[in-house]
């Protein structure tokens, strides 16, 4: 008799749901915080801080994040030499670069990354045993790196942590104890030879040499990390690498803490609170904007256009026994991919259009106005269908393959609508051609409403809404809300472009909440009664 796996009861859902809303609201504690101390600035004033940042910073900052992610490649390598497993590099380096573009974007690194894992893994002969035991090692060395990190600032310059309000003497007492726990743990290899036993699976502990270049390796990584923060910020006097450093080290673990995705929010809020004593609010968001364009958004961007590019040349009828090897390797991660890619795009989108217009080209007149009102609206509402159909490209389902494409040459089209704005029109661009050529990997056939979200994509969901919403309430701080901002339409008025925006995009995420809920509900009588007929089933076929 086969094993039926029983649906979730109403009290699963309500837990992994309420867990999920209890992240949101952590999210909105950070969103108020960040509000408090931004209460003086304006979007104005992040984008004159923004034109202080130097082309030499962002090229600077953009090899940082090379080296940054060249380094995590090595965690994985480092992984598999320590479970004698070793496979060549470039999958190593491709598997590496394509989880870590997507844990640092979405979050859930050890969900995600585990899956990315054995997606593009298992076809080298890794079981789903050694595949967690990898994502384990990864994620040890991330938190090593994390903990070395702080205790070598305290010996250098036990003045970093004056944000903390801690003595520089008590902040070298504690960078020496903690440098001796590490070292136990470094050394620790050569009396616990034997596996440690973990939910009935042996775990080697690693050796000393394996330890010592966990710590190495971590330390670097993040020292790498921090540096591009460091390279984003306007230049300044006040702030050194150290302090942040430290601000960046606290900023990761709040954000991990609080599993909002990509730490949005909360690492920012983290950062912003520990470095404005000594710079202004704007520099640090502007230093903070550009971050997350190159650390989070260009390695995602990237990671999607390898893989549309290698379904793209898969697809010519000439193709090499290496171009077949990387197709088959990486076919399975194509739509988890772009995926995020998609999520990410939409919530491009929809931030976009939460901020004002600075100029409009000289053409444009009193005649544009639909041109722009269309724009806007239209854009906005691409941006949040993205976001909502996200979940179903993940699951290879046609129909949101061909809605995708749609809503991605919206969201450009309208990007030139608005003026000619090309820079914008790029992101939702690239995409479209990455996603295009990927037809053959979805071939599911299915309702989109009868694939609920999980509560990871609801997290990430709430997240870009109300991170779109709160830039938004923040960028319009200054004006007065009324009933006649409803109906003022002019060509600069993008407080009432986003007022009316932001209503619709309520309407179509609440109307999508209870569309899923419908449909979760109608499913659970169907699911029911196909539980209690497989056992007939099976006792007639037994017959």
């Amino acid at each position: 008799m086969a094993h039926t796996e029983s649906p979730p009861t109403w009290t699963q859902r309500l837990l992994r749901y309420g867990t999920g809303a209890l992240i949101l609201a952590l999210l909105a504690g950070a969103l108020v915080i960040l509000n408090r101390w931004l209460e003086q600035y304006s979007v104005a004033d992040i984008r004159q801080a923004l034109d202080r940042i130097t082309g030499v910073q962002l090229l600077a900052a953009s090899a940082a994040a090379a080296v940054s992610y060249w380094l995590l490649t090595l965690y994985d390598l480092l992984a598999l030499r320590h479970l004698r497993r070793p496979l060549p590099y470039r999958w190593v380096a491709f598997t590496a670069f394509t989880s870590y573009a997507f844990s640092h974007s979405l979050g859930f690194a050890s969900i995600i990354g585990a899956t990315v894992r054995y997606r593009l893994y298992a076809p080298h002969g890794l079981g789903g045993v050694e595949v967690a035991q990898v994502t384990l090692f990864v994620v040890t060395t991330f938190m090593l790196g994390l903990a070395t990190v702080m205790p070598v600032v305290m010996l250098i310059d036990p003045t970093a942590l004056k944000a903390l309000h801690v003595p520089p003497g008590s902040a070298t007492l504690l960078g020496l104890a903690a440098l001796a726990i590490l070292v136990a743990y470094a050394v620790g290899g050569f009396w616990l030879r034997r596996p440690l036993r973990m939910f009935g699976h042996a775990i080697a502990f690693p050796r000393p040499s394996i330890a010592l270049r966990q710590l190495l390796l971590g330390l670097c990584d993040l020292s790498l990390a921090a540096l591009v923060l460091y390279l984003c910020l306007p230049p300044s006097d006040a702030v050194s690498y150290a302090d942040v450093l430290v601000a960046f080290g606290l900023a990761l673990v709040a954000g991990i803490i609080s599993h909002v995705p990509g730490g949005l929010g909360v690492f920012d809020a983290i950062v912003l609170v520990s470095l404005t004593p000594a710079m202004p609010g704007n520099d640090v968001m502007a230093g903070l904007l550009v971050f997350r364009l190159i650390y989070y958004l260009a390695p995602l961007v990237i990671a999607g256009l390898m893989f549309g590019g290698v379904e793209a040349f898969q697809a010519r009828r000439r193709i090499g026994g290496l171009s077949r090897g990387i197709s088959a390797a990486i076919s399975p991660a194509v739509p988890l991919v772009l995926a995020a890619c998609i999520f990410i795009t939409g919530a491009f989108l929809l931030f976009s259009r939460a901020t004002p217009e600075e100029t409009l080209p000289a053409p444009f007149d009193a005649t544009a106005l639909p041109l722009v009102e269309m724009s806007h609206f239209t854009g906005s509402v691409a941006g949040v269908l993205l976001i909502l159909l996200a979940h179903a490209v993940q699951r290879r389902l046609h129909a949101a393959w061909v809605l995708s494409l749609v809503l991605l040459a919206t969201g450009c089209v309208s990007a030139l609508l608005k003026g000619g704005d090309w820079p914008e029109a790029i992101v939702p661009g690239l995409i479209f051609l990455a996603l295009l050529p990927a037809r053959k990997e979805f071939h599911r056939r299915g309702n989109i409403l009868r694939n609920p979200l999980t509560p990871s994509w609801f997290i990430a969901t709430g997240v870009a809404l109300a991170s779109a919403f709160w830039l938004g309430l923040f960028s319009y701080k200054h004006i007065a809300f009324s009933d006649e901002l409803w109906w003022h339409f002019t060509l600069h008025g993008d407080a009432s472009r986003f007022l009316r925006a932001s209503v619709a995009v309520g309407v179509i995420a609440l109307g999508a909440a209870l569309a899923h809920l419908v449909s979760a509900a109608s499913r659970d009588p169907e699911e029911r009664e196909e539980k209690s007929a497989a056992p007939l089933s099976a006792a007639r076929r037994t017959d």
